[in-house]
């Protein structure tokens, strides 16, 4: 989970609820020189430059001796040491050293006390020597850190490079992406005179005046060694601070690494050629980060987490000469999808059949020809660490440049957060409720789910004999929320709650019924969405949320696997919440778009999506729907003239032309829609311009012949006037299935309309009759 998912949002809520509708703060887009605007949130992650070595196993240096055998774990201090503080650190900025190990190997470096993450830090061969940068989540409790070691027996050096604040304060600075820009090439002259770099010689250039503006603190480079004869190794250095050298090692031939080197205000750093032969360099800058922390980007940490692995999808082909593959980063393990300045990267050529350079630029961007990882004939595998900024749908793209195959492994390790727009909070939303699946022959529990006027979601249980009697559980305040949640029963019949916060991120619980009966905690599962989600589950257990950006795009979340993300759907001109019915196997989808016009979509159990149909008409709010027989949907909208209007879909898949007006009632809100069980026919609720509820019902199944609208409680001494829309939830009971109407009054209470059936034929309608009753105030 990204930290952003873990802090309070209590103060926010406050200045939402007073203020609302908020201000919604619009991300800067960079060109050139000018700073990004600072993190909305003021979450810090601001980089502070910072260098020491925390441990070398040929010297003792940390504390462990000797080298490093397969399978070890070497625990490394990591907090007060080597220029970092004891405290008040978000994450290191290390460089990791493999230094003659016995085997192919790699190492992975990772915070103590927490689970090994699969993604590599650094590959090795046998007898090289080489580095790569990391970004490690924040140190383990006891401030460590630890290196492991895959195979044979090795020798490891630490450095750290820096460090990410906790917190805005008074030190470090934030991160600006830029285009991947070569700065520097000693082949040409670029930036440099032009020839080889000698052994033991030095050359000093300028990295800022140009991309990177004259007072930033620290610039993300990809520094590329190429025509070694030796293995060495080339320092960079600011010029006025030696001891504030980062390096790269290098074996004969050509390697790159990324890293981040601290600038002096000249901008000027020092390449210092620590081999015996002559060797040409290269220096991309990819970013840089701010002289304060009010400006640039924060970082916001994930557990190293692996995007991509070409040897297990798409059938375990590698990479063509020359093919590129697109990465989804926005929308994973727990990112937004928009919002996010850049991603902090580990890219890995493995198994190369020729020689070559990988490049990273966002898709639908402009195309990168600077390199970031380089490979060579033979080798097992390369690593080197990049930021980069992301496009459409939160995605880069990485291109194989070389004449042969490989694949392509995509680590993510951090992202850099833009300005995060507040959405503003959504009083008396509606509730939403579900029952159950029944346990053999004991009837399912009622489950209700809402987001109150303060932004905590509600959650209660109640038994199907008293839908109203319902027990509530501790309200959920981790976040502040928005909008109605969406409940929906999982593959192993657990109820999943699941919500949208005011930064658009979408939220998710599940009820646990070991022991004593409560909720998890919710959890943050990403996104960046313009409105509250949906969500049920399709053939085969798998369970899909579905939202909508700010452009209109439709979002899934599917939860499978070991790491769901969410996925674009393509952009349809949607706004609001999309209405899902279950049909079979597959869903039925129902949304309307920026100019009112309905339209439906069938999405299939295998995550794909038919095309929409536009339906045209003139909707306001969130549309309803339901499944009649032969597969026939019918959908109810309020349209721009306040009445209710309905299309029933013909037995050939074909809609009508027209929407029919259901009565002559002006209503507000949105209206729901149900098969009432017992007669088979369509009944309709919605808010009267009074705000009293009404419904009605057909004549006849399926004849959309309609009676006349009436007031749920037409007694004037006892009307219940709604503050939310209804929603209309199928009961089954003792004696039948009925369904109730729930909707919440001025006082936030929530209040159920129970459809009778006749206690002298069981499981019949009793001349339309509904009974009130009142629901126990929820916890404070």
């Amino acid at each position: 989970m990204t930290d952003s998912g873990t802090l309070s949002t209590k103060a926010r809520l406050l200045l939402c609820y007073l203020l609302a509708p908020i201000l919604i703060i619009a991300a800067a887009i960079i060109q050139g020189p000018p700073p990004a605007l600072a993190d909305a949130a003021g979450k810090g992650g601001d980089f502070v430059a910072a260098n020491g070595v925390l441990l070398d196993t040929r010297t003792g240096v940390g504390g462990t001796a000797g080298t490093r055998a397969a399978g070890s774990e070497t625990e490394v201090t990591a907090l007060g040491v080597g220029g970092i503080p004891a405290n008040g650190v978000r994450a290191l900025l290390v460089d990791v050293t493999a230094i003659n190990p016995t085997a192919n190997t790699y190492l992975t470096v990772y915070p103590d006390g927490s689970d090994r993450p699969t993604a590599s830090t650094i590959n090795a061969s046998a007898g090289q020597v080489l580095s790569n940068s990391a970004i490690v989540v924040t140190v383990g409790a006891n401030g460590k850190v630890v290196v492991y070691n895959h195979s044979g027996n090795t020798h490891i050096k630490l450095d750290v490079q820096g460090y990410f604040t906790s917190s805005t304060g008074t030190t470090g600075g934030g991160l600006v992406s830029l285009p991947h820009t070569k700065l520097i090439d000693t082949r040409n002259g670029l930036g440099t005179t032009t020839g080889t770099i000698a052994g033991n010689s030095s050359r000093t250039v300028t990295l800022t005046g140009s991309v990177v503006p004259a007072g930033a603190s620290a610039a993300v480079i990809d520094v590329i060694v190429t025509g070694a004869a030796a293995l060495g190794w080339l320092s960079v250095a600011p010029e006025n601070d030696a001891a504030a050298a980062n390096a790269i090692d290098y074996p004969a031939g050509t390697t790159s690494m990324g890293m981040i080197v601290k600038l002096p205000a000249n901008g000027k750093v020092v390449l210092a050629n620590k081999g015996s032969g002559t060797v040409h360099a290269v220096v991309t800058v990819q970013a840089y980060f701010t002289a304060t922390p009010a400006t640039g980007a924060g970082l916001r940490t994930v557990a190293a987490s692996r995007l991509l692995d070409t040897r297990t999808v798409g059938g375990g082909l590698p990479v063509p000469a020359n093919g590129t593959v697109d990465v989804a980063v926005g929308g994973a393990f727990g990112l937004p999808t928009r919002e996010i300045a850049a991603a902090a990267l580990n890219l890995t050529a493995v198994s190369p059949a020729s020689s070559g350079f990988l490049t990273v630029w966002p898709v639908d961007g402009t195309t990168s020809a600077a390199s970031t990882t380089n490979f060579t004939t033979g080798q097992l595998a390369r690593s080197s660490f990049a930021v980069s900024k992301l496009g459409t749908e939160g995605k880069i793209r990485v291109k194989n440049n070389s004449s042969g195959t490989l694949h392509i492994l995509v680590d993510l390790q951090g992202w850099f957060a833009d300005p995060m727009p507040i959405l503003p909070m959504t009083p008396f939303t509606r509730t939403s409720a579900l029952q159950q699946s029944p346990n053999g022959t004991t009837l399912g529990m009622l489950y209700y789910a809402y987001s109150d006027n303060l932004g905590r979601m509600r959650r209660g249980t109640a038994s199907p004999e008293t839908p109203a009697d319902i027990t509530w559980d501790t309200p959920e305040s981790s976040e502040a929320f928005r909008g109605r949640p969406t409940l929906s029963e999982l593959s192993d019949k657990k109820i999943q709650a699941a919500v949208q916060s005011i930064d658009g991120s979408i939220w998710k619980s599940i009820r646990i019924d070991s022991g004593l009966p409560t909720w998890e905690s919710a959890r943050n599962l990403g996104g960046s969405m313009a409105g509250p989600p949906s969500g049920l589950t399709v053939g085969g257990g798998t369970n899909v949320l579905f939202a909508v950006d700010v452009d209109g795009r439709l979002w899934h979340y599917r939860q499978e696997g070991a790491a769901p993300l969410w996925k674009s759907l393509g952009e349809a001109g949607l706004t609001g919440t999309v209405s899902v019915v279950k049909d079979g196997e597959d869903a039925r989808l129902v949304a309307v778009n920026a100019t009112g016009a309905a339209k439906t979509a069938t999405y299939f159990a295998d995550g794909s999506l038919s095309g929409w149909t536009d339906l045209g008409g003139t909707a306001e709010g969130a549309p309803a729907a339901l499944l009649s027989t032969a597969h026939r949907l019918r959908i109810v909208i309020r349209n721009s003239s306040g009445h209710i209007s309905t299309k029933f879909q013909n037995l050939d898949g074909t809609w009508p032309t027209n929407w029919e007006q259901v009565g002559s009632l002006t209503a507000i809100g949105s209206p729901d829609t149900i098969l009432d069980p017992p007669s088979g026919r369509t009944a309709i609720a919605v808010r009267g311009a009074d705000n009293t509820l009404q419904h009605i019902f057909e004549t006849a199944p399926g004849s959309s012949i309609w009676g006349q609208w009436q007031q749920l409680n037409p007694d004037p001494d006892r009307a219940e006037n709604a503050a939310t829309d209804p929603t209309m939830t199928l009961v089954t009971g003792p004696e039948g299935t009925s369904y109730i109407i729930i909707f919440r009054n001025a006082d936030d209470l929530i209040k159920v309309y129970s459809r009778q059936l006749s206690p002298q034929r069981v499981g019949e309608s009793s001349d339309e009759q509904f009974v009130l009753s009142s629901a126990p105030a929820p916890l404070a």
